[in-house]
């Protein structure tokens, strides 16, 4: 079972390069994802810190067995960062990670993200999820759960 738990933003950085490691085709098929792999955990945080000084972000540590797996930020109703390592995502972990999600946003959250991040706005559809929007200008998929 996937449990939960709030953390700080001190321990982002940790879980971040946890859920990239190993994963070889997120590296090759995001845009910048060529380079090496701290440069993209770093990317990733910044978005964050940027996004953090505009809104009021609540970030949570993903645990199965005891063992952090991932990580998820939040912010308003909206899911703006999240991740699994990859060896975790399985049917059952994955959809029991969902779940408790879903739990701390209201019905109707949305998310944001880059139209070539097509796994994840693939798993996103597959759990209910519909894209509402495609800004082709900025490259940004809006997807809201209904």
């Amino acid at each position: 079972m996937v449990t939960i738990k709030k953390i700080s933003v001190n321990e982002l950085p940790k879980l971040i390069s946890l859920v990239y490691e190993g994963d070889n085709d997120l590296f090759k098929n995001l845009p910048g994802m060529r380079s090496n792999y701290m440069t993209k955990v770093n990317g990733e945080l910044l978005n964050i810190y940027q996004m953090a000084e505009n809104r009021r972000l609540c970030y949570y540590k993903v645990i199965y067995q005891k063992k952090p797996i991932g990580y998820f930020v939040i912010f308003e109703n909206t899911l703006y960062s999240f991740g699994i390592n990859i060896k975790y995502r399985k049917k059952d972990i994955l959809l029991s990670w969902w779940q408790q999600l879903k739990k701390t946003l209201k019905k109707g959250f949305n998310c944001y993200l880059d139209e070539q991040n097509e796994r994840a706005i693939s798993f996103l559809e597959k759990n209910n999820m519909k894209v509402v929007e495609k800004d082709e200008e900025h490259k940004i998929v809006t997807l809201i759960n209904c």
